[in-house]
């Protein structure tokens, strides 16, 4: 079911101010590094908002003090800058379409497909199982029903990032799904629960305007190089709103 939408592209950088004297000391060329470091720095933020980005004025998310996994620093989150404010992604959209589902702390196949089932139509789609590390070696590969990359066979040669299958589904692992949600499935500043996501994979796209650049500048009056990186694109799915592309299972 297509919807009227309209799609944005949102601009995402970063920059690193790196000392003159540095680059020519350094053994290694760091330059080349660094740009290196800097793009991992993009895909990491791209993949955070895609699982945890809220678009609306007051994100669903305590963000400002969600430093998720020691990745981004103690210090300047939240604010209109912040990556996770770029657009909705997977977890708030299916708190939007109620298509949750809580997990009460343990998995079986029953409730595999009660989260399944939340996708109604869509759960007959092409779909994908993005989950934590924890759920995935204290959930999920304890099931009968999971099969595991070493039983994949020929298909394992075209499979990027999947580790395992259930019920059809390529298991995804990310580190962004995290291990510290409160009860409800929300980041609340307090809790040790996880989750996973069941996605419709023909529903949601990266619409890409620019992909990423770095551009370097050096200060002649502070002695130092800027790097900066940035790219243009968005994350949204063509189906109307109340479509049930995604469900989330919570509370593991």
């Amino acid at each position: 079911q297509m919807g009227q939408a309209q799609i944005t592209a949102k601009g995402l950088a970063t920059r690193y101010i790196l000392d003159e004297e540095l680059i020519e000391d350094s053994a290694v060329l760091l330059l080349p590094a660094m740009q290196r470091m800097i793009a991992k720095d993009m895909r990491d933020a791209l993949e955070d908002a895609i699982i945890n980005g809220d678009a609306t004025a007051t994100h669903q998310d305590d963000i400002a003090n969600w430093n998720i996994r020691e990745r981004w620093g103690a210090s300047g989150l939240g604010g209109s800058n912040d990556h996770r404010r770029l657009f909705t992604g997977l977890r708030a959209a299916s708190f939007d379409k109620s298509t949750t589902l809580d997990l009460s702390t343990s998995l079986d196949k029953s409730k595999m497909l009660q989260l399944i089932a939340k996708l109604g139509e869509y759960a007959s789609s092409d779909k994908v199982l993005i989950v934590s590390p924890e759920a995935l070696y204290e959930n999920l590969f304890g099931l009968d029903e999971v099969i595991t990359i070493d039983k994949f066979g020929p298909q394992a040669t075209i499979l990027t990032g999947q580790l395992a299958s259930i019920f059809g589904m390529p298991i995804v692992v990310s580190r962004f799904m995290s291990a510290d949600l409160a009860a409800t499935g929300k980041y609340t500043g307090s809790g040790s629960t996880t989750g996973m996501l069941c996605v419709s994979r023909e529903s949601w796209n990266i619409f890409a305007r620019r992909g990423i650049q770095i551009a370097q500048e050096q200060d002649i009056t502070s002695g130092a190089y800027n790097m900066v990186a940035t790219e243009r694109l968005t994350f949204d799915s063509l189906d109307a709103s109340t479509v049930k592309n995604v469900a989330f299972g919570f509370n593991l």
